[in-house]
């Protein structure tokens, strides 16, 4: 009797344990329960050999096989960052997939997320991104980790002069690109369809996003794009090796910070910067770098290729909250005087910034941190993200547009992030309206990854963007199509940079 108790548990355990492993090109994968009887999670599967000793500053390489299986149930490393949150390395390059359990003849949509954090922070494995909700959907949810500030971007003329195409730079972008060719190559046989992958992000995601619809390298490998409040100011766009008008030369930063961690200058510099501890490098070196058009990875300025209809012809959703400068604005803006308002327009702006400042002017001082969080939404994302709409009308390629109003975080109002646990079902015992909200977030996500086209029965009709009557959807308690938004402000903002690149094209400060 005891025997056949114990014949039994192990019988029942086979088919489960076969089921839970998963064949990948480099071995076998196994998987653990999600949240949810019906979703699986593999955790911590590397889609890139870990980027460390002369692997540091190069493009991504395939990791190694293996042969046993290799148990995912514990998500990988986040990306070095300069925090204090655990579970960091600068061997981070893994992804995490939640799938559908049951595997069908039919393939499955793909969605791939790619975090925000300013390219600085963040990682795949937030417990706001958890994919069991758009699993349970049908979806098969991919998250990433991708290298982060320095590691994730440092540009330098050495690294340029050792790139067989002369590139430094867009690391990030390229394990990006690496990530989306282990879904193309893989993604099968967790039960989603390799010909039909949608990317999304939020904030610095949203602008991975942006540059990866741009670049060329990453053509064929995804079908559809989701931008939420991409952080587009355009300052962030560098010359790998020219001065323009956001700046010198990307490669000179990388000169600058060497010298932080470096006595002199010498030929073997790079060996001396792959040497050191990571940490070293993150704690020493900034934070933030620009995106350098460098040739290769984007052969001309990203906003000029969106300008010149070279974008990758995918449909878009792309979309910003109310309330982006609440999370950004410092509570004494400007200095806490109007006079600094009026100076930071000239110097942002140059001789088109009294107008800047003529248009958001506050009344008194008391206002100008509202003047600061509105400046900041328009600027940094409501003007850029109607740009882009109107990029993929001129290229005749789908697009729809939406704005987030629902106040979340109390004073903060209808945040930056403030969408993201509405786009996955991750909200914290939800309200009948809050719930109602991330429903509709989530039918128009999936319906878009499965279609290409968000509208779905029983929802509002999402109607696309189109430049002569500049539509929205409103994404609140009430969905509701508008048009319009911040007009005023998106037109002069679209002046203001149309003269600046003109007065910089002519060598003009």
């Amino acid at each position: 009797m005891r025997f056949s108790f114990v014949l039994l548990l192990v019988l029942s355990w086979i088919p489960k344990a076969e089921s839970d492993t998963v064949a990948t090109e480099n071995g076998p994968v196994s998987g653990v329960d999600s949240r949810h009887q019906d979703v699986q999670v593999f955790k911590g599967i590397p889609y890139a050999a870990p980027p460390l000793g002369e692997l540091r500053w190069k493009p991504p390489q395939p990791p190694k096989h293996w042969s046993d299986v290799r148990v995912c149930n514990k998500f990988g490393p986040r990306s070095l960052q300069k925090n204090d949150r655990p579970g960091q390395s600068e061997d981070c390059l893994y992804l995490n997939v939640w799938t559908p359990r049951e595997r069908t003849a039919k393939k499955h949509p793909v969605m791939v997320w790619i975090h925000g954090g300013g390219f600085v922070q963040g990682s795949g494995h937030e417990p706001s991104y958890n994919g069991t909700q758009l699993a349970k959907r049908g979806i098969v949810l991919v998250t990433i980790n991708y290298r982060l500030g320095a590691l994730g971007m440092m540009t330098h003329p050495a690294l340029s002069r050792e790139s067989p195409q002369g590139s430094s730079g867009n690391y990030a972008i390229l394990d990006q690109i690496q990530a989306l060719k282990w879904v193309r190559n893989n993604i099968s046989n967790f039960g989603g369809d390799p010909n039909n992958v949608t990317i999304f992000g939020e904030s610095a995601g949203g602008t991975s996003v942006y540059l990866l619809t741009a670049t060329p390298l990453s053509k064929g490998l995804f079908h559809r794009a989701i931008l939420e409040s991409p952080w587009l100011d355009p300052v962030i766009f560098r010359d790998l090796k020219q001065e323009n008008e956001n700046g010198p030369a990307a490669e000179l930063d990388g000169v600058e910070q060497a010298r932080k961690l470096l006595d002199e200058e010498s030929e073997d510099d790079l060996k001396r910067l792959r040497a050191l501890p990571a940490e070293e490098i993150v704690a020493n070196m900034k934070q933030y770098w620009p995106v350098p058009t460098d040739g290769w990875v984007f052969p001309k300025d990203p906003h000029q290729i969106y300008a010149d209809g070279d974008q990758h012809p995918v449909p878009v959703i792309v979309g910003t909250n109310r309330d982006e400068g609440t999370m950004f604005a410092p509570r004494k803006a400007f200095g806490g005087t109007l006079q600094n308002f009026q100076t930071a327009m000239v110097e942002r702006f140059g001789e088109f910034g009294t107008k800047i400042a003529d248009f958001y002017a506050p009344e008194t001082k008391e206002k100008l941190w509202s003047v600061a969080v509105q400046q900041i939404s328009d600027t940094w994302f409501i003007q850029p993200a109607r740009e882009l709409a109107r990029a993929m009308d001129r290229q005749k390629t789908p697009v729809w547009m939406y704005h987030f109003t629902k106040p979340v975080w109390g004073w903060m109002g209808a945040a930056h992030a403030a969408e993201i646990n509405y786009v996955f079902g991750t909200l914290e015992k939800p309200n009948p309206q809050d719930a109602e909200l991330s429903s509709a977030f989530m039918d128009y996500w999936v319906q878009f990854a499965t279609t290409g086209d968000p509208n779905t029965d029983g929802r509002t009709q999402w109607e696309p963007y189109e430049l002569e009557d500049d539509q929205y959807l409103t994404m609140d308690t009430t969905l509701r199509m508008n048009s319009g938004l911040r007009k005023e402000a998106c037109d002069l903002l679209d002046q203001a940079w149309k003269h600046r690149r003109e007065h910089a094209a002519h060598g003009e400060n």
